[in-house]
């Protein structure tokens, strides 16, 4: 039997196509390059996944095992599903290369360049820009609906919060300008305080303060900070 030498197998591009998975496309169908969800088996007793397209305001759409369509089938029809793909004639316009695109919830199977903001969206990162276009056909995008990493955009850290009301800053980065943030107290500074926590629109400075006047500080406090990007 012969063998292939690991230096004799090509790297993909592309499309990964020696990663595909044969699967039978559920209701509705999908198109290429679809983002699609498997959520059932083609037949009982089958081993193909039945997928259908994701949605991130749909119910039970928008999580488990997510991958790209290679191509177009009606509901019942096969087709192949990758983990990843590269995309081009794609608009990203407007935005900056290495940032996210999320699963679309507007029209179901699609990603969007923009962060869903609508109540009942589910915000899922699925890729990352490539190439940002000037126009609506020049950009590049990588989909990885099952893989991306999004740890970047998350910090926990203890700051310690003086004596008084002037509360500390921790300077966490531009990425993480408009975020969110949860803060707590680690060490009880009494008096019933809670904590203020906020992160600067701009600069992504976090600014931790106690709703009232602390005295025998400075009291630990920890936070979690999330970018406004997921």
């Amino acid at each position: 039997m012969s063998l292939i030498r690991q230096e004799e197998v090509y790297a993909a591009a592309g499309t990964p196509w020696a990663q595909a998975i044969e699967m039978v496309a559920g209701v509705g169908g999908v198109a290429k390059y679809d983002v699609v969800v498997a959520n059932a088996v083609s037949a009982v007793g089958s081993v193909i996944p039945k997928a259908v397209k994701t949605d991130a305001d749909a119910l039970d759409t928008h999580s488990g095992i997510l991958m790209v369509a290679t191509g177009a089938a009606a509901a019942g029809g096969k087709f192949l599903a990758v983990p990843w793909v590269v995309i081009t004639g794609v608009d990203t316009s407007g935005k900056v290369a290495g940032r996210p695109v999320y699963l679309g919830a507007a029209t179901a199977g699609t990603w969007v360049k923009t962060k869903p903001t609508g109540v009942g969206e589910a915000i899922v990162v699925v890729g990352s820009i490539l190439v940002v276009g000037v126009g609506a056909a020049d950009g590049v995008v990588m989909l990885k609906p099952g893989g991306v990493a999004v740890d970047g955009f998350k910090k926990v850290g203890t700051a310690a919060v003086p004596t008084g009301v002037g509360g500390v800053t921790v300077a966490l980065g531009t990425n993480f300008a408009n975020g969110r943030v949860v803060a707590t107290w680690a060490a009880d500074p009494g008096g019933d305080q809670s904590l203020f926590a906020s992160i600067h629109a701009t600069t992504g400075v976090l600014t931790i303060k106690p709703t009232a006047s602390i005295s025998g500080g400075p009291f630990n406090c920890t936070y979690v900070a999330y970018s406004a990007l997921i």
